[in-house]
């Protein structure tokens, strides 16, 4: 008898468990912020030589940051003869109290640059010059 018993205490303990479970741990939470910053710097020129395009970030995090999260893009496109010169400055700044740009805690800073450089014949006034067709 004593069995039967507990073999319905031990069921209704089992039946009524997940109630109790939302009760007895933590709510989940952020840790930290997250700064994403994405940048791609586009150069079709006329120039064979490289292009330079410098992408400058500076990300800052506040001692108190929790759950918050900031997001900068850019393009930025340049088409011409001449070689292609881009320069971006971006400054982001998540959370409260003090900053600092090493991410502290739980904090997560991704920079993205994409550089493309093209080359475009039909912008290099030199490049008639050595194809061999007939100049008018």
């Amino acid at each position: 008898m004593n069995f039967k018993f507990l073999s319905l205490g031990l069921f209704s303990l089992t039946v009524a468990s997940p109630l109790f479970a939302p009760a007895l741990t933590r709510p989940a939470s952020a840790l930290g912020c997250v700064a994403t910053d994405v940048s791609v710097q586009v150069g079709i020129s006329g120039s064979k030589q490289p292009g330079q395009q410098n992408n400058n970030v500076d990300q800052q995090f506040g001692e108190e940051c929790q759950g918050n999260s900031v997001t900068n893009t850019a393009t930025q496109v340049q088409n011409g003869s001449d070689p292609t010169q881009q320069n971006r400055n971006s400054t982001q700044v998540v959370g409260g109290g003090a900053t600092s740009n090493t991410p502290g805690k739980g904090d997560v800073g991704v920079k993205v640059h994409v550089p493309v450089n093209v080359y475009n014949p039909a912008a290099d006034p030199n490049f008639l010059n050595g194809v061999g067709v007939p100049q008018r």
